[in-house]
């Protein structure tokens, strides 16, 4: 995501809405009964018009990988064996916006029901649809349909599902063949934009079918939605989190209650256990000890007591097994098993039953008014189109109102002032669909459709209201309706709209979350205006992984760029939006980078990050303070998501607060004392860096230098560039990689000695001298046993060639096979450095089984001793390459791939890591958890993209009509319990100035360098200092400046450079150029650092007419010293540039 920080804040505001509701938001849960498998039960109706399936039908894990990291193999299975039937117009935006979700989200297949009943199209206006009218014109341009060209609405919707999965099937069938269904059909019903009369009719059939139910809609600013899942829904696993792997310290008698015992976690490490939660324990082979604990009370983070529970041996037998080969515990997810009631009788107990409404926003869901009044003006909607055939106005207030009262069953609730104001606003724009808001509850829907599918996550219960009346103009009475073009203007007004459309908006990003926002602004007219624009850069290409949450993309688009292939896909959907697009980092800093002062200055209004990383986020957080840009960032971590907005001259900034660092793992754990899988798995990939990506390196470096040069200077050299330790490791290993047979069998033949070599070093040689340095009954410094807590007792592996392992001796012969595989592989690859055909390069299974056992005696021998002079290593170490003739060819270098499995690089990585595991007692783990640590994967679905996407484009117009900050919301969402938090921006931080005056971190001093001055020379240091006290103080000699710095370099201290004429006579511009070179030339003599970030400074340096310094004062009165604001300082383009 995005931000760790809004993580944390998230899960804060979870467990105190944990306790306000009563409800245990931490217990674990699953899937519901009555969904038990997803057939298709209308493959035998003769009703049904079959789509065929438009391409491929092949399980396609790439395609869904990252969706598979959120919701596991089990749901993910579920989901894409599931069955949807989609009933809505089918011109709505948001039944688009649920379809698109879904088979993004590889769901089997979808029925689109068709209804021919008239009085259901007066409750959707396809006029005052953007977000359907886009989506049509989009799929039409895609389909190559002329305006000549008729193809029913429905049949578009096929057609466009198909194009974006090729994979999914598509079917339609009308609602009157979808009531013959057999009672044991099993699917999900979506009900989308429906009258509540409609629902409720389709949800009988639901219950009577055993569908699960989901409706929703949206009017204007307002939306709701209702899930009804049965009457026995089980959830297995409630909150989507993976249960911490805790490693076990001891486990003892508790002195308060002898029934009870203390379980004790390593030092520094935490569990995330609760009361009431079960526990089970691991062995150190791996295995699961049998019987379980539950937790009867939380102490700390590291201490909990448990109660033992159905165990097969006595409890002191427990608890010893515990302490002699206990190795860690984790918390079982538990099935909990919850009702839901129909929609008829849901809507009868709402008005009396708060536990009915999911609350989404804790400034408006506990608010009974305003949920009460939203609620029943839903149902005046109903009534009001049911007897006029057509939506409301603001002109049919009075008898909208008078709906309202009788609506819904409010009991003895008033319908006050407060009441009146909400349904206001509510007739004023319901009749017209709001783009952000269609896209956050198909966001919803599709998400509860995929929790029905697969049990996973928590569901709504029952219903859940949401809406952003705070982003309407404060005054209604500017809108007028009765003229509106479109759907935002007719809920915004013209002025709103024609300054939204005139807006030059950057959009940074063009991945999951870019193309959710494009699609949301090209819907709202966005860069239509005359003065408006679009800019959005992307510097990645287009993956088959991607496909599964960028709607912009399809598979012909692999290998293009991101940003490149979304305007193509924008101008689709609406060909006036005016777009650029570029392919550059945006913190690049050299001459062609196309974001310069110029472009921030001309071509931006406002910011929309749809980034991935950290870095990139502080850098246009930067950019954006420094030239007062409203930045609206967003993120995403599987399920969970986060948008924060950042005001000009109002907010802090993206910078503002800190993110805890990740946590690193010590140096001392990876090598000698893992404990945890991710440790294995680590040193796992960096075993991979440094045999096939630093060793090839190595190689090609020294290859040449190695000719012609006498081997014992050749030795020297090692020595000093790399210390003898280090040198001798690197003469070793040149001496493997420069000494190659000529014939390929032969390469191979050598390869795979080598990789059993390797194995039996890393694995048993490297254990074997670990244990003698510290022998297993050992003491450390303090007197405690050195194996101990953190620190578990290792064992030597080694292959076995008898017959008839137990599972445990088979796993490591496995594990010791795919090593010898893939690492023998990788070294045939490195070594020829060209194209290899693939039998000279794969090593068979069976091939590294009879190597194995070949040299299965071998590898229990003992290796030569080392007890000699560096010195004389050297010479013999080096020998072998005194015939050394140079290389054909450099040698390859592999580039760390982790979605393609036939490179044979996570191969390597799992079985180096699970060899390494086993060692240590920590259970091994499939490919599938290597990939995500060691590739470092970050869980992504679309629906979660699509929420916080939506949230970016509301709080968009909230920056174009130039709202006050309380009106602004940060956002803080998980899709799976469901929660929803909304905060307003924290005001910037107040910092003191000269004086006793206040600045903010938008405050700063701007110097411009006139016309006059740049043609005698430019501004000098001493004109500079002038103009800056008399900026700072009405008595400019009461203030002194001691320093000015830009960036890490110090450019003028006034004990150094007060009395000097000379360099007060200097260009300012050439000060800090010669300072940047100074100190980067004083930093090269002592770095072996690259010198790119050199460049890059002094490329940004020449190239920029805009100079941002810091710049400390003294007040002579006073004496205090005190920082200024930011400085910055603007060239006159007038001013020749410096060297």
């Amino acid at each position: 995501m995005n931000r760790t920080i809004a993580i944390w804040r998230l899960l804060a505001l979870v467990k105190v809405f944990s306790i306000a509701s009563g409800k245990h938001w931490g217990v674990p849960g699953g899937r519901h009964g009555f969904h038990r498998r997803f057939l298709d039960p209308l493959s035998k109706s003769t009703s049904l018009r079959r789509i065929p399936r438009g391409g491929a039908s092949e399980n396609d894990d790439e395609r869904y990988s990252r969706q598979l990291y959120t919701l596991g193999a089990r749901a993910h299975g579920m989901v894409r064996s599931a069955t949807v039937y989609v009933d809505g117009p089918s011109e709505s935006g948001l039944l688009y916006e649920c379809v698109k979700n879904l088979a993004l989200s590889g769901v089997g297949k979808i029925v689109i029901v068709t209804s021919d009943k008239k009085e259901e199209s007066t409750y959707h206006s396809p006029e005052l649809d953007d977000l359907g009218r886009t989506y049509i014109t989009g799929a039409r341009a895609e389909l190559e349909l002329s305006d000549d060209d008729s193809i029913g609405s429905n049949e578009i919707i096929v057609e466009f599902l198909r194009r974006l999965n090729p994979a999914l099937e598509v079917d339609t069938v009308a609602r009157d063949s979808l009531k013959s269904l057999k009672e044991d059909s099993n699917g999900i019903l979506l009900c989308v934009d429906r009258p509540y009369d409609t629902q409720v009719e389709l949800n009988e059939l639901s219950r009577e079918h055993s569908l699960a139910f989901v409706a929703v809609e949206t009017a204007g600013v307002y939306g709701r939605t209702f899930c009804d899942f049965g009457e026995r829904f089980e959830i297995h696993d409630i909150d989507g989190e993976t249960p911490v792997v805790v490693p076990l310290d001891r486990i003892e008698r508790s002195e308060d209650d002898e029934e009870h015992f203390q379980v004790r976690c390593v030092s520094g490490e935490k569990h995330d256990v609760s009361k009431g939660d079960r526990i089970q324990f691991q062995l150190e082979n791996g295995q699961i000890l049998d019987g379980a604990c539950s937790v009867v009370k939380v102490h700390t983070p590291e201490l909990v007591t448990v109660k033992i529970e159905s165990i097969k041996s006595s409890v002191e037998e427990f608890v010893s097994a515990l302490n002699a080969k206990g190795r860690s515990f984790t918390r079982l997810k538990q099935i909990e098993e919850i009702s839901f009631i129909p929609l008829k009788k849901a809507m009868a107990d709402s008005a009396k039953v708060a536990n009915l409404f999911t609350p989404c926003d804790f400034d408006k869901s506990f608010d009974e008014s305003r949920r009460h009044a939203v609620f029943s003006s839903f149902q005046a909607l109903n009534q009001f189109v049911k007897s006029t055939r057509r939506l409301p106005t603001i002109d049919d207030w009075e008898q909208f109102c008078s709906s309202c009262e009788t609506a819904w069953n409010v009991g003895s609730l008033k319908f006050d002032t407060e009441w009146k104001a909400h349904c206001m606003r509510f007739v004023k724009t319901c009749a017209a669909k709001f783009v952000p808001l269609q896209a956050i509850f198909g966001a919803v829907a599709s998400q509860e459709c995929l929790k029905a599918a697969s049990g996973l996550y928590n569901p709504i219960r029952q219903f859940i209201i949401y809406d952003c009346d705070e982003v309407l103009p404060s005054s209604l009475s500017s809108i007028n309706p009765t003229f509106s073009n479109s759907g935002l203007e007719y809920i915004f007004g013209e002025g709103v709209t024609k300054a939204f459309e005139s807006q030059r908006i950057f959009v940074v990003g063009a991945g999951a979350i870019g193309c959710e926002i494009l699609k949301n602004l090209s819907a709202m007219n966005a860069g239509t205006g005359a003065s408006g624009s679009i800019t959005v850069t992307d510097m990645d290409t287009i993956e088959r992984s991607n496909l599964s949450r960028q709607l912009l993309f399809r598979d012909a688009d692999i290998g293009k760029f991101k940003s490149k292939a979304a305007v193509e896909a924008i101008a689709r959907l609406n060909p006036a939006v005016k777009m650029e697009c570029y392919t550059s980092k945006v913190g690049a800093e050299d001459d062609s980078n196309p974001f310069d002062d110029r472009f921030w200055s001309k071509k931006v209004n406002i910011v929309l990050n749809a980034l991935d990383n950290v870095e990139a986020r502080l850098f246009m957080d930067s950019q954006c303070v420094a030239n007062k840009k409203a930045l609206i960032d967003a993120g995403t971590l599987g399920s969970k998501g986060n948008v924060q907005v950042v005001v000009p001259n109002q907010s802090e900034s993206y910078g503002s607060s800190a993110d805890p660092p990740e946590p690193a793992i010590p140096v001392c754990t990876l090598k000698n004392f893992p404990y945890q899988i991710s440790h294995t798995i680590q040193w796992g990939r960096d075993l991979f860096d440094g045999l096939f990506v630093r060793r090839p390196k190595q190689a090609n470096k020294y290859a040449e230098s190695l000719l012609g040069t006498d081997l014992a200077d050749f030795g020297r050299r090692l020595q000093r560039e790399l210390g003898e330790e280090a040198a001798v490791d690197a003469a070793k290993e040149l001496t493997q990689d420069l000494v190659v047979p000529a014939d390929i069998q032969a390469i191979r033949k050598e390869s795979i000695a080598w990789a059993i070599e390797l194995a039996n070093e890393l694995f048993h040689d490297a254990i074997q001298k670990l244990l003698a340095q510290h022998p297993v009954d050992s003491l450390d410094e303090d007197g405690e046993p050195f194996w101990s807590g953190a620190r578990k007792t290792p064992k030597a592996l080694l292959f076995s060639d008898e017959k008839n392992l137990e599972s445990h001796g088979n796993q490591v012969n496995s594990n010791f096979v795919d090593f010898v595989r893939f690492g023998a592989r990788l070294r045939i690859e490195a070594l020829l450095a060209h194209p290899v055909a693939p039998e000279d390069s794969l090593v068979t299974v069976e091939e590294a089984e009879a190597a194995l056992r070949q040299h299965a005696r071998r590898l229990d021998a003992p290796g030569p001793s080392n007890d000699t002079s560096t010195q004389v290593q050297m010479s013999e170490i080096l020998e072998p390459l005194a015939s050394f003739s140079g290389l054909e060819r450099s040698q390859n270098i592999a580039e760390f791939e982790k979605d393609d499995d036939a490179n044979g690089h996570i191969a390597f990585i799992t079985a180096a890591s699970n060899l390494r595991a086993i060692c240590y007692g920590i259970p091994p783990v499939e490919a599938m958890e290597t990939r995500r640590v060691a590739g470092k994967i970050v869980p992504a679905m679309i629906t979660t993209t699509a929420f916080v996407s939506s949230l970016s484009c509301v709080e968009l117009l909230k920056a174009v009509q130039g709202l006050p900050l309380q009106k602004y919301r940060n956002a803080f969402i998980n899709l799976a319990l469901p929660f929803f938090a909304f905060t307003a921006p924290l005001p910037a931080e107040e910092f003191p100035g000269f004086r006793g005056k206040k600045y903010t971190l938008w405050d700063r001093i701007t110097i411009k360098e006139s016309k006059k001055t740049a043609s005698r020379g430019g501004l000098t240091v001493r004109k500079f200092l002038k103009r800056l006290k008399k900026k700072v103080c009405e008595e400019p000699e009461e203030v002194n400046v001691a320093t000015i710095s830009f960036g890490q370099f110090m450019i003028y201290a006034n004990f150094l450079n007060e009395e000097d004429d000379e360099f007060m006579g200097k260009n300012l511009w050439d000060v800090v150029q010669q300072a940047v070179e100074s100190g980067t030339e004083f930093d090269d003599m002592f770095s072996r650092d690259s010198k790119e970030e050199e460049t890059e400074e002094k490329a940004s340096l020449t190239s920029s007419n805009i100079l941002d310094i810091t710049v400390v004062v003294e007040d002579l009165e006073t004496g205090d010293e005190v920082e200024l604001p930011p400085i910055r300082v603007i060239r006159s383009k007038k001013c020749p540039r410096t060297r």
